[in-house]
């Protein structure tokens, strides 16, 4: 390996640990998302740091064709350390302007779409259910005063009926007609 090779490998490491250093802030920031459950904590730490390391290998690979040596690894160490003291603060800052962005946007078009889709919609279910529950209850109403316009004749026949009982069997009637009473006065 050429010395212009080593001092292309040392530098574009350099910018890699920088580069780790950042993507472990971000992903560190972003662990509250899922930090109440263990079992996603773990899994997607071991899948970025797996992802961490493909990515630098690749770039390893692009540089020297993958040849690893002792001061690779010292060149991503001293450029995440060059990131946690030089850097950190001030991509902490740009951070989080982006993350409040992102958050202002996300809160737009959630707000946006609750007003022109959800309320909508909601509105128009609540319209339609309150349009067949008043035309169901219309249609009760006249069905119950054309059902009492019909039976006041059959009730007037009745107690006409009844009066042309006989006493004595209108005592063993009786006992039908409270039943009769109770149903009626339940209405």
């Amino acid at each position: 390996m050429t010395l212009s090779t080593q001092f292309i490998t040392m530098i574009s490491m350099v910018l890699s640990g920088v580069y780790l250093g950042a993507s472990y802030h971000t992903f560190k920031r972003l662990e509250r998302l899922w930090l109440s459950s263990i079992t996603w904590k773990y899994l997607l730490e071991i899948l970025f740091w797996l992802l961490q390391a493909v990515v630098l290998y690749v770039i390893l690979f692009l540089i020297n064709e993958g040849i690893l040596r002792f001061y690779v690894f010292l060149a991503v160490i001293c450029g995440y350390a060059m990131f946690k003291s030089l850097i950190e603060q001030v991509f902490s800052r740009i951070l989080d302007v982006i993350f409040r962005i992102l958050h202002d946007i996300y809160r737009f078009l959630y707000r946006t779409i609750e007003l022109l889709i959800v309320r909508p919609i909601i509105f128009i279910i609540t319209v339609f259910i309150v349009c067949i529950t008043k035309v169901f209850t219309f249609f009760i109403t006249i069905l119950l005063a054309i059902l009492k316009v019909i039976s006041w004749p059959i009730r007037a026949l009745f107690s006409v009926l009844f009066n042309m009982v006989p006493k004595n069997a209108q005592k063993y009637l009786h006992p039908f007609y409270r039943i009769y009473s109770k149903i009626k006065n339940k209405d």
